[in-house]
């Protein structure tokens, strides 16, 4: 296995160089299965793990990008203990593709309130226009599907095929469901609760494909809590319990007050915080900063999105502002006392068609360039 690591390590060095970011993104996907596959597969002739039948739904072409289909599996239960195995190194190498591979996709984050019309078109677009398919997920919420659904309405006029997707608990692993999701070009996740999505997604089959379709280069994108729940941690919108009544009666910025829980983590290196002027969370997303100074800050004001591209770069699109607190390179005095210290936080104030370099740190207004 340490082996098989230092091999996929050296070959991703060397597609580095001279493959261009889709073809060695596909490749590294290749390999990876073809490892997990040959760990999983026993040799004998006959086997049913061997020349197992291809999915009969294709993956859609995604617009500009290169597919890479997901090889068909067994439920887990179902596979002998050398596959369950090879499915849990399978994971582990995920976790090291996913430091050299630079998805093909779009992120499409939405602050809450009313998504612009044009919004929706630049996803629809993204998703491939006409032939663009998009899956509608509602389960943020406990209520119903009506936001799921007009939403999905909305897309089809914008002449998107969309449909409402309904995963029940039990049944992010089936086969079935990792089908169904291969077929799609779009993943638009509504409001809600976000722990409901984390609950039921993280760590199952079911966005392992949607992340598979995103890095091949599918648009996924949300609103609200389809926002929060973009990140690798996420605010569940949750305070710890206080340690003694001054933390009781504190409402001002503070460290380790802010509940976090795993997200999706398709976007990185950033923790998200939604409805953001409207109901004034300033302080909860700079606590969580604080405590977490290697993510940038993302709070998106309502009726505004933020694209997080391919080449690297976010953009702000919509009718109000995306503001980042970028606390990479701040003080942070790490002490008992209950009030938060920093010094050094830099902060932009970003509106439609801003631009961010998260790498360069570098903001762009139309053709205003700052360092």
């Amino acid at each position: 296995m340490v082996l098989d690591v230092v091999l996929l390590l050296r070959r991703c060095l060397c597609l580095l160089v001279w493959r261009p970011a889709v073809a060695w993104a596909a490749a590294l996907l290749s390999c990876l299965w073809g490892m997990h596959f040959a760990q999983a597969q026993p040799a004998t002739a006959g086997s049913p793990w061997v020349a197992a039948p291809a999915s009969p739904v294709a993956s859609p072409a995604l617009p500009g990008a290169t597919t890479v289909p997901t090889p068909p599996a067994a439920p887990l239960a179902a596979q002998p203990p050398s596959a369950q195995a090879g499915s849990a190194n399978a994971a582990r190498l995920a976790a090291v593709l996913r430091l050299f591979v630079r998805p093909q996709g779009h992120l499409l984050i939405v602050g809450g309130g009313e998504t612009p019309v044009s919004v929706q078109q630049r996803f629809v677009a993204l998703a491939g226009a006409e032939n663009a398919r998009i899956a509608v997920f509602p389960m943020a919420s406990s209520k119903s599907d009506e936001e799921a659904l007009e939403v999905a309405r909305d897309f089809s006029r914008l002449g998107a095929f969309a449909q409402v997707v309904d995963i029940r608990p039990g049944e992010a692993n089936s086969a079935a469901v990792v089908q169904m999701l291969e077929g799609f070009t779009g993943f638009w996740f509504s409001g809600g609760d976000q722990s409901r999505l984390s609950t039921l997604l993280v760590g199952t089959r079911a966005l392992q494909t949607i992340e598979t379709r995103y890095v091949a280069g599918a648009v996924v994108g949300g609103t609200s809590a389809g926002a929060s729940v973009m990140s690798r941690l996420m605010l569940t919108g949750k305070w710890r319990a206080p340690r003694n009544s001054d933390e009781e009666e504190q409402v001002n910025i503070a460290r380790g007050m802010k509940e976090l829980a795993p997200g999706f983590g398709l976007f990185r290196g950033a923790i998200v915080d939604q409805h953001f002027m409207h109901r004034a969370r300033y302080n909860r997303l700079i606590s969580a900063v604080l405590d977490h100074p290697q993510l940038i800050g993302v709070g998106i004001d309502e009726e505004t999105a933020l694209l997080v591209r391919p080449d690297g770069l976010w953009e702000v699109l919509g009718n109000y502002y995306v503001k980042l607190f970028d606390a990479r390179r701040a003080q942070i005095v790490d002490d008992d006392g209950p009030m938060a210290k920093a010094a050094d936080i830099r902060m932009h104030v970003l509106p439609e068609g801003g631009l961010f370099d998260p790498q360069r740190r570098r903001v762009t207004f139309q053709e205003t360039h700052i360092p």
